[in-house]
């Protein structure tokens, strides 16, 4: 038998295996940018719950007692559609200078109207929910009652707080749609209680579709509505007391940048070299014994003969 030919690795049609250069062992510097918008890995949701339950909440089968708070961050990008987006170049002319071009982004967006759940629309404001609802919401006393008018989610912190664990629960479940998800899973919700309010009346067929569609498997019964337990409340850019600290500390700020400034110019320094200057004569000493006998003699230890005659010298 003759000698076969040593078998290759790859076949005539593959192309040869790449050698291995001597730069692929040099380590490098890749600049990776994190995404932006709905890629953005930023968190925007942080909750805290905690939960208690006693003996004989156990026995009886007791709700727990639950307290939690969230803090949301809404970004832009939530709440606004991008209807276009193009680049505009500027080029800026100096005489004596390089020519500079200028490259900007312009996006034009229309705002996104979700409206805020049932616990973000009971309350006109801080105050309304400091006070339990005491405080009315504005009404026209010429037309009566008016309809309460619809919150909207928008671009900023939102404060939302809930003692009822079945909220808390939702919460969390909520934490993974979206806002206009959100909006749709609480349109399923009210149908589906407004059609069990009818007598159970409802097709189950759809409501199978809805609950598919939205990701909840399972065919829960209607949903109670929690939402009297809950409060959701937008948190302000700027805290009144920011504002009145800033004002109180405006002089402390002032002080510290003319010594800023002082010390800068060098005017310090000059200072501190005089002083040591003044610190090798003999003024201190002098200045320090003038200000020791006089302090003695305020205190009523100096001699009767030298206040003698200095009372015979005042005499005309």
């Amino acid at each position: 038998m003759h000698p076969q030919p040593p078998s290759s690795s790859y076949t005539s049609q593959d192309p040869p295996p790449r050698s291995e250069l001597l730069w692929d062992r040099i380590p490098s510097i890749k600049i990776v940018r994190p995404p932006k918008g709905p890629f953005s890995r930023q968190v925007d949701e942080r909750c805290f719950t905690y939960c208690s339950q006693s003996i004989t909440g156990r026995i009886h089968g007791h709700d727990p007692w639950c307290r939690t708070i969230c803090v949301r961050k809404v970004f832009l990008h939530e709440v606004t559609r991008i209807l276009s987006r193009h680049q505009t170049e500027t080029i800026h002319k100096q005489p004596g200078k390089p020519t500079r071009r200028e490259v900007t982004e312009v996006i034009e967006a229309a705002p996104v109207n979700h409206p805020l759940p049932p616990e973000g629309q009971r309350y006109s404001g801080w105050l309304h929910a400091m006070l339990g609802g005491l405080v009315a919401p504005e009404e026209d006393s010429s037309l009566g009652a008016a309809q309460p008018e619809t919150k909207y989610w928008k671009e900023g912190w939102y404060l939302w707080w809930s003692r009822s664990r079945w909220a808390a629960q939702e919460r969390m479940d909520l934490m993974r749609r979206s806002l206009e998800s959100q909006t749709e899973w609480q349109q399923l919700k009210e149908r589906r209680n407004e059609e069990w309010e009818r007598g159970g009346s409802y097709d189950e067929n759809r409501l199978n579709e809805d609950v598919r569609v939205l990701g909840d498997h399972g065919n829960a019964p209607p949903f109670p509505d929690v939402s009297h337990e809950s409060i959701l409340l937008p948190l302000p850019d700027s805290f009144p007391l920011g504002e009145q600290l800033r004002n109180v500390l405006a002089p402390t700020w002032k002080v510290l940048g003319v010594v800023r400034e002082s010390v800068a110019s060098g005017a310090q320094k000059e200072l501190a070299l005089r002083m040591y200057e003044k610190a090798l004569t003999d003024e201190p000493i002098k200045l320090l014994r003038v200000a020791c006998s006089m302090i003695w003699e305020n205190m009523g230890f100096g001699d009767d003969n030298d206040s003698k005659s200095s009372d015979t010298k005042k005499k005309p």
